[in-house]
């Protein structure tokens, strides 16, 4: 039995869709930058609210003798809320090229697995679908 081209091109279909696909979602992340027809990169749109949430997940992060700061009588916890509005500040006064580069230097591995793997469920959907193609 000759199998045509186009049922061998399903899978090579699949995985440059799917590759592509997870690609431009990363990229979505942080683009477009500013507003075009409505639509901004979940970064740059929700940036105060990540920012506040990065900084209020900090002492949980913090080595323990710095956490200890909390029990100081009277002082503590404005030190710590001191601390948190310093970090959620800081966060803020990044541009988001500045911020897009901290992440993808944090997450580079991660992010080029996450584009593979789009390729890859992309690939077995095309096999998938040239099976179904094959013997129907």
């Amino acid at each position: 039995m000759v199998i045509p081209l186009k049922i061998l091109l399903m899978p090579a279909i699949g995985f440059v869709i799917g590759f592509f696909t997870n690609y431009l979602a990363i990229k979505m992340l942080f683009h477009p930058r500013r507003k075009i027809f409505g639509i901004q990169g979940v970064i740059p749109k929700r940036r105060r609210a990540l920012a506040g949430k990065i900084a209020s997940i900090t002492p949980n992060i913090m080595p323990v003798y710095l956490q200890k700061i909390k029990e100081i009588p009277f002082f503590g916890n404005k030190i710590m809320n001191s601390f948190q509005e310093a970090v959620e500040k800081q966060i803020n006064s990044l541009s988001i090229e500045e911020l897009e580069d901290i992440v993808f230097k944090v997450m580079k591995k991660e992010m080029r697995f996450i584009v593979w793997v789009g390729g890859i469920i992309g690939l077995l959907i095309g096999i998938i679908q040239a099976l179904i193609v094959i013997y129907l």
